[in-house]
């Protein structure tokens, strides 16, 4: 145990120290802002102005359409992402027509096509009465955009057709009115589905590039010093187990240490107020979360470490550490593909049997008991079984390692390998 304690030291103080270290520390989170939150800030922030021309029978029915488009505050129930904002002045210049003339849509085609104009609606009687109002537009590819235009027509046509039931404009209003669903779980309170989704969606992320990164850390490592013959010299010293285990504990505390440093750094920004974009996410992470990340990283990251240092000590470069690599991380990149079905559907047999699977239930068990805490006996099923594995790994690996890391030359066979795996 003293030998694993100072290998553990060695491999902790000599990665913390590196500049790699911090920089991976700012990184990883400053990366994962960028892909949840400056896409939408922008998408928000950078839109340009419309000039849309909006061609209806009658002008009442043109009015309708344009008070609908430069509408800016949104009827829909809010997602709570980011707060609605009705006093924004729009980005929409509509302006009407009532000539519904072949000749004035071909010449308002062509000013679409010289782009004096950004687009026109042609909103006839025959095409509100077929459903399908044409809109002439060079951005027929943005989607946003369309649906937007779209959802707006649709709520001026049943505005209409509503007033000339005769209702008055309170009584539409009223009827047009969204009816906003309040999700709340028998257990506890509802929370906002958008904003749990993204978050535990994040968390998830985070797990799994630390342990993907400190797993391939911990190869990279072993095959650093079995190059340089740094191993024949430790063996000196130490047993084959202990270097192992003694790489894996101090990889292991680097990540915790990387970890610790993120979530006290968000708790102090988010207690002063510095992250709080919108306030959605204010009291989703929950205890469990916490508890459950923490054991499924360090099951997670043991699991794979324990492979990783394995493949280190067969292979004899670079190259084909990077090949053997994929392989190993093959069942985490499996668990981020069904991760998204996972995310909505957290309560199918896909996700049972994915979180008890023993190589993909770090991320997995973890996701269902973010989303929706499953049973006790499921959590101790899903970390009894990885348990079992990590230690039948550790055995198995144990073998392949003592023999590998003095193995030069060429790359091992399969058959070389289980001979390994046999006599060591």
């Amino acid at each position: 145990m003293h030998n694993i304690l100072i290998i553990a030291k060695r491999e902790y103080l000599e990665r913390v120290r590196q500049r790699s270290f911090l920089i991976m520390t700012i990184l990883i989170p400053a990366l994962m802002f960028a892909v949840t939150v400056i896409p939408s800030l922008i998408a928000n922030t950078g839109a340009s102005s419309k000039h849309v021309v909006v061609v209806a029978a009658d002008k009442q029915t043109a009015e309708l359409i344009r008070a609908q488009i430069q509408n800016s505050g949104d009827s829909r129930p809010d997602n709570g992402l980011a707060k609605k904002n009705a006093q924004a002045p729009s980005r929409y210049q509509v302006d009407l027509d009532t000539d519904t003339s072949e000749q004035k849509r071909a010449a308002l085609t062509e000013e679409v096509k010289q782009k004096k104009l950004d687009g026109v609606i042609w909103a006839t009687d025959d095409a509100i009465a077929a459903n399908k109002v044409p809109y002439i537009t060079r951005d027929t590819s943005s989607l946003n955009e369309v649906f937007g235009i779209q959802d707006k027509v649709s709520r001026a046509m049943h505005r209409r057709a509503l007033k000339q039931k005769g209702l008055s404009d309170g009584e539409v209003e009223g009827a047009l009115k969204p009816v906003e669903l309040d999700p709340q779980n028998p257990t506890g309170g509802g929370k906002n589905p958008l904003v749990t989704f993204f978050t535990v969606f994040s968390m998830v992320m985070v797990l799994y590039i630390t342990v993907l990164l400190y797993g391939i850390n911990v190869m990279r490592a072993v095959l650093e010093e079995k190059t340089s013959r740094i191993m024949e010299v430790m063996l000196a010293t130490c047993s084959a187990k202990e270097m192992m285990a003694g790489k894996i504990l101090g990889v292991g505390a680097v990540g915790l240490t990387q970890i610790a440093i993120w979530v006290t750094t968000s708790a102090i920004l988010g207690g002063s107020g510095a992250l709080a974009i919108s306030g959605g996410f204010k009291g989703l992470i929950t205890g469990s979360m916490l508890v459950g990340f923490a054991v499924f990283f360090l099951l997670g990251y043991t699991l794979y470490a324990t492979l990783c240092a394995a493949v280190g000590a067969m292979v004899n470069s670079e190259q084909e550490a990077q090949q053997m690599q994929f392989f190993v991380m093959m069942p985490m990149i499996l668990s981020v593909i069904i991760l998204v079905n996972i995310l909505q559907y957290p309560g199918t047999p896909l996700a049972f049997w994915a979180s008890i699977f023993p190589f993909t239930a770090p991320l997995i068990m973890f996701a269902r008991i973010a989303l929706e805490t499953p049973k006790w006996w499921e959590i101790a099923l899903s970390i009894g079984l990885l348990v079992g594995t990590i230690y039948g790994l550790l055995v198995l690996c144990g073998r392949i390692y003592r023999v590998g890391i003095l193995m030069y030359g060429k790359k091992p066979t399969l058959p070389e390998i289980i001979k390994w795996v046999k006599y060591s």
